[in-house]
């Protein structure tokens, strides 16, 4: 049986030849290629400034220390994540502060968030999860209530339009990523926008050893890491951004063979999105069900592969003996139930039905479901 992975990078002539035409170059880290990356990206995400980084994570990192967060201070967000949003935070020396998610919506609960705040409360990290809205309105609207600045953690969503806004351009500072599962890669990469010119100014000062140009030297003018991006991971983002469209329309295709085959079946529960999403540019696609570790098992002994997203982060081995456990009702529900399917762009409708028939025939083979 052919095998499926998770996810598989959609890599084209086009994008080779734009990593080897820099391999080329004399320029294989902070030329131009990262700044024509950048400012594709602004064009795309509809911000004035935007910075190139090594990771998301590195994103993260830099947006908290950006806007002054330090030891003693606590930054809000989810567990319902990857570690890396969660890890920023301990980075900075700041305190981790987990609350609850909506079931529908999978993002932070504006309600909980009220209730969290504290005079310790530096900065609020939003996790668009899947790609999915959180409330990212309501959520603003309370950050500038008590006078604490938000982030977007958009990694899982460049393409994603809330209210005919890109997700990631809504708060003080939106974060992203390009992991090769991403809906456009660059190996490795991540990337900071912001409208403020000052907080971007911050940040390419972090992403560079917290230096600054003084005529033809730098000056070291604060603490700051090796975060750049390389013109090489550069290459292969801008090339992949130059066809976002494209991209997004065959992962809208594949949603749309996976909801034809699945939403019929009342007791597995689809990925949907509101109407006040306007655009889905589809990270993954998760589906909610019951005993979902022995069907992950039983797909994945069909060489089907597939995860468990997500691990809620405060119930990690590493934060549970370093922060006190609390129970996250809505969190701790739903990631026992979500399993994500084979997802990415070389997918055909063939394959769609393979893949939901092993699925199918496992429902119908065994009682667990009911």
């Amino acid at each position: 049986m052919k095998n499926y992975p998770l996810a598989s990078p959609e890599v084209t002539a086009e994008d080779i030849k734009a990593v080897t035409d820099v391999l080329h170059s004399s320029s294989l880290s902070r030329g131009p290629v990262v700044k024509k990356f950048e400012t594709k990206f602004c064009q795309i995400i509809q911000s004035k400034y935007a910075s190139a980084v090594s990771s998301g994570t590195a994103g993260l990192i830099i947006a908290l220390q950006a806007l002054g967060v330090a030891a003693g201070d606590e930054v809000i967000t989810v567990s319902f994540t990857v570690p890396a949003t969660v890890n920023s935070i301990v980075a900075t020396g700041a305190t981790p502060v987990m609350v609850d998610i909506e079931t529908e919506t999978y993002g932070m609960c504006p309600l909980a968030l009220q209730q969290a705040i504290t005079e310790k409360t530096k900065a609020i990290i939003v996790v668009h999860a899947f790609g999915k809205a959180a409330q990212i309105n309501k959520i603003i609207s309370i950050g500038k209530k008590y006078n604490i600045k938000v982030i977007e953690d958009a990694c899982e969503a460049i393409g994603n339009r809330y209210q005919d806004k890109p997700l990631g351009s809504l708060a003080d500072i939106g974060v992203f990523a390009f992991y090769p599962n991403k809906q456009i890669t660059t190996g490795e990469g991540g990337m900071l926008v912001t409208n403020n010119k000052t907080l971007h100014q911050q940040f390419e000062i972090l992403r560079n050893h917290g230096r600054s140009m003084n005529g033809d030297l730098y000056d070291q003018i604060s603490f700051g890491w090796n975060f750049r991006m390389s013109d090489i991971n550069a290459a292969l983002g801008l090339s992949q951004l130059n066809r976002i469209k494209q991209i997004i329309t065959k992962r809208q295709q594949i949603a749309k063979y996976y909801n034809q085959r699945l939403s019929p079946i009342d007791k597995i529960k689809c990925p949907r999105f509101s109407e006040q999403e306007t655009h889905s540019a589809w990270f993954v696609y998760v589906i909610q069900l019951n005993h979902r570790d022995s069907v992950m098992s039983r797909l994945q002994n069909n060489n089907i592969q597939c995860g468990r997203y997500f691990a809620p982060v405060h119930l990690q081995p590493y934060y549970q003996s370093q922060y006190p456990h609390k129970i996250l009702k809505n969190t701790e529900l739903i990631a026992k139930q979500c399993l994500a399917l084979p997802y990415y762009n070389q997918l055909k409708k063939q394959d769609i039905a393979i893949i939901c028939d092993n699925l199918l025939k496992k429902y119908h083979l065994i009682t667990f479901f009911c």
